[in-house]
């Protein structure tokens, strides 16, 4: 009967932490809420010269850095002679607009996103070098 009494004893002990670090877990860090608006679509990944990943496109091509930080300072710092520079690397204005509008569909279906409006920005200000 001990034997008995001393196992649930020692079950109950060990399972009621557990229940309670689930509880605290859930109160700490709350359930967020996402920013994605369900009712726009996502827009497929538009080309890319000769389908370079587009890290490598966005950031070593377009030149627009990670993050909004990175995109807004290359908006603010593209010039026409970039833009000639886009051309020989087999950047065409087709592309341009097609990355615009994706970032521009991205901006507002998703308001968590805030580098997608300073991209859809810079590929305006882009095609409009061009």
């Amino acid at each position: 009967m001990f034997k008995y009494f001393f196992i649930t004893t020692l079950l109950l002990f060990t399972v009621s932490p557990s229940f309670a670090e689930i509880i605290l877990s859930e109160n700490i860090r709350p359930k967020v809420k996402s920013l994605v608006n369900p009712n726009i679509q996502r827009l497929e990944i538009p080309p890319t010269p000769n389908n370079m990943k587009l890290p490598e496109f966005g950031q070593r091509v377009i030149g627009w850095g990670t993050g909004p930080e990175g995109a807004e300072a290359r908006l603010n710092n593209i010039t026409r002679t970039d833009v000639e520079t886009l051309k020989s690397q087999a950047v065409t204005l087709e592309m341009i607009q097609t990355w615009q509008k994706f970032y521009e569909n991205e901006t507002q279906r998703n308001a968590g996103n805030p580098t997608a409006s300073f991209r859809a920005q810079l590929m305006k200000k882009i095609a409009g070098f061009w």
